[in-house]
């Protein structure tokens, strides 16, 4: 649930006197559709590749605010395929495929976390503009942030906007950081406890994979943690009175509380209807909705459908609208 690593967008140069023809391959007819380099980095996620056209060597060191920058959705090597197979060889002068970049999850203490990669990897130092603009096609770029890489990641959200340029193959490299993220993880966090945890899903209704469903929406789309297991279980709220209940056992950095804050928000809709529990506990402990306020006359109503507020406003728009159809899911088995 918390994404530790991803892959930037490909960056693909190719020099050509036929910009026109080129751009009219790819379907781009006006200059309207083109992007700064800046620009397409900001939107371009992996699996796609940033295509910048250039007329000559000279042009390819990308001034901030020009825009000749395509989002192509596929590899750069199945982009430079589909030209050549094309016909479109003999249009082209040069291609270079630009270091490719891998993005790091860090929190916390950011530098510490960039000098153990640079310790680690003898990286050097230095802007990823510097690095593309350098037209780099060997080694790797790795950029930290610590937002979340399950939304786009911007210029803007890479630590200090500062990089390191590794040597390394990009598979090996790949394939030790993803073994050695939650290590870096931890370094930044300066070894803060992680806590296990177990949010038990109650419904009288039954709709369980809903509510379910919809809490790993949640706490994926913030990246809280990472679920251990789940198990169906039995509750007695009463003597004598058995009731069904969906365990998730839960492992995170935050605390109790910020988790709480979470699942009581999530309990209700828009309207204020509560369509579910979602209990929290700390071993044996419960973890009380009443432990989140110091104001004894604010209802559990009232509190929840605050934290509501709060926890939607950090989800993107197409979330809410994944939660909102879930949401109207669970209305509707509440009339069968």
């Amino acid at each position: 649930m918390v994404e530790l690593l991803r892959t930037g967008p490909g960056i693909l140069l190719i020099d050509t006197q036929e910009e026109e023809g080129i751009r009219g391959y790819f379907g781009v007819s006006s200059g309207k559709e083109l992007f700064s380099l800046m620009d397409a980095f900001s939107f371009a996620t992996e699996g796609e590749t940033i295509v910048l056209l250039a007329s000559s060597d000279e042009r390819v060191v990308r001034a901030s605010d020009e825009k000749n920058a395509l989002v192509i959705t596929d590899e750069p090597s199945v982009i430079l395929a589909g030209l050549i197979n094309n016909g479109f060889a003999c249009r082209i002068r040069r291609t270079k495929i630009v270091s490719r970049t891998i993005i790091m999850r860090a929190v916390g203490d950011m530098e510490k976390v960039f000098d153990e990669l640079q310790e680690d990897y003898k990286g050097v130092e230095g802007s990823l503009m510097e690095f593309i603009n350098s037209n780099l096609e060997q080694g790797v770029i790795i950029a930290l942030t610590d937002k979340s890489l399950n939304r786009q990641v911007t210029l803007s959200d890479i630590y200090m906007e500062k990089c390191l340029l590794v040597s390394d193959n990009y598979f090996t490299l790949y394939k030790e950081l993803r073994s050695n993220a939650l290590r870096y993880l931890n370094s930044g966090l300066k070894n803060k406890v992680w806590y296990e945890m177990d949010i038990r899903i109650y419904d009288m209704y039954g709709a369980f994979q809903l509510h379910f469903d919809r809490l790993m929406n949640v706490l994926t789309e913030l990246e809280m943690g990472i679920v251990l297991g789940s198990t169906w279980s039995k509750d007695y709220p009463k003597m004598l009175l058995a009731v069904d209940v969906y365990s998730v056992r839960f492992f995170t950095f935050y605390e109790p509380r910020y988790i709480k804050k979470i699942l009581l928000g999530m309990e209700y809709v828009d309207d204020g209807t509560r369509i579910v529990d979602y209990d929290l506990y700390m071993g044996k402990k419960k973890i009380s909705w009443r432990e989140l306020t110091k104001d004894r006359k604010m209802t559990r109503d009232e509190l929840g459908l605050h934290f509501r507020k709060e926890t939607m406003s950090n989800l993107t728009h197409l979330e809410v609208k994944k939660i909102h159809e879930m949401e109207e899911k669970v209305m509707e088995s509440r009339k069968k």
